[in-house]
């Protein structure tokens, strides 16, 4: 009881610790939160509901303006119709509010799935390759290197157009090359924690490779894992807007942020610019929030950030410095002045 209420303190001080000492990857953890719990509850947020898998269209209401946007007159004739759309809708009468909110659980789907499972190739690929060694971590690393050669573009449409379009072929089309291309550094962080000595020793009294790995490793590792996977957010909403840009993105019909910029705002920029704003501002938003969380979680985790010998901080290494200066720079200027 005692150490569960201490475990739920301690987490709580690191919250706030958090958020005191980087307000700004709190603020972008808030908004993914916020977009998670908009996905999760679509169907109660949407002022239409999704049928047979799409928004429903309304042609008699087609590019009509956002309420927000409208006069007096406008208002109160979009009243008497009963089509007041707060953000207008697009060419085939869809509400665009329902269907961003909708687009929110396609951008957060694909967000967790293509970091979850590019994560665990990176770190499949990359800890075998550097508890294993030999040649296999020769052949493994050839291959790798033969991969990155390629356009990771030209292989997401290669891929994709073997696959199809649809939600879950983007997510296993573009963990794969973003995996392979992350083992990398995995593999690095991995190679320093398995050449370190207390792994040294542990092999010196028996132990395996999968103990190994799973007892040291792994858990040695697991900051970068975590770090590089937060700082893959942006890059995964900016990948699936390229794609659905080109055409190969989820299926027609499905709510996607990037759909409708490609298939709604492009066609319509000058009579309707308000179907490429929206959801290239919450595209915007989604990315700016991911890169600071990610960069402050780096901060918060990464060693060598945290100050003391080693650090990239360089005014607490400078205080260090002016310290031991202080202390011990008596007696060594002392000893020169003798010796002259």
């Amino acid at each position: 009881m005692t150490q569960s209420v201490v475990s739920r303190r301690s987490f709580g001080q690191k919250i706030r610790s958090f958020c005191r000492k980087k307000p700004l990857g709190a603020a972008g953890l808030i908004f993914l939160l916020l977009l998670l719990l908009v996905a999760v509850f679509a169907d109660v947020l949407a002022p239409v509901k999704m049928t047979a898998g799409t928004v429903p269209t309304d042609i008699l209401h087609k590019l009509a303006k956002p309420y927000l946007f409208m006069n007096a007159e406008d208002r109160a004739a979009a009243r008497a119709a009963n089509a007041v759309f707060w953000l207008g809708t697009d060419n085939l009468g869809r509400d665009v509010l329902s269907y961003l909110i909708y687009g929110a659980r396609t951008s957060v789907v694909l967000c967790l799935g293509v970091t979850v499972l590019s994560t665990l190739i990176s770190v499949l690929i990359g800890t075998l390759s550097a508890v294993i060694g030999g040649w296999f971590d020769l052949i493994v690393q050839r291959i790798v290197d033969a991969w990155q050669c390629i356009p990771g573009m030209l292989i997401t449409v290669l891929m994709i157009s073997m696959f199809g379009n649809g939600i879950w072929q983007m997510i296993l089309v573009m963990s794969i090359p973003g995996g392979i291309g992350g083992s990398r550094t995995i593999r690095s962080a991995a190679m320093s924690v398995k050449d370190s000595e207390y792994v040294k020793i542990s092999e010196m009294f028996g132990s395996r490779l999968y103990w190994k790995t799973i007892r040291h490793v792994l858990p040695n590792t697991l900051p970068l894992i975590i770090i590089t996977a937060a700082g893959g957010l942006g890059g995964v909403i900016m990948m699936e807007a390229s794609m659905n840009f080109l055409g190969y993105g989820v299926s027609v019909g499905t709510p996607s942020w990037g759909y409708m910029i490609t298939n709604q705002g492009k066609a319509n920029m000058y009579t309707a610019p308000w179907l490429s704003l929206y959801p290239g501002f919450l595209i915007m938003l989604m990315v700016l929030a991911a890169n600071l969380f990610g960069d402050a979680l780096r901060d918060v985790m990464d060693p060598r950030l945290q100050g003391g010998v080693g650090s990239y901080n360089s005014e607490k290494i400078k205080k260090l410095a002016a310290k031991q200066l202080k202390k011990y720079g008596p007696e060594l200027f002392g000893k020169e002045d003798d010796t002259e």
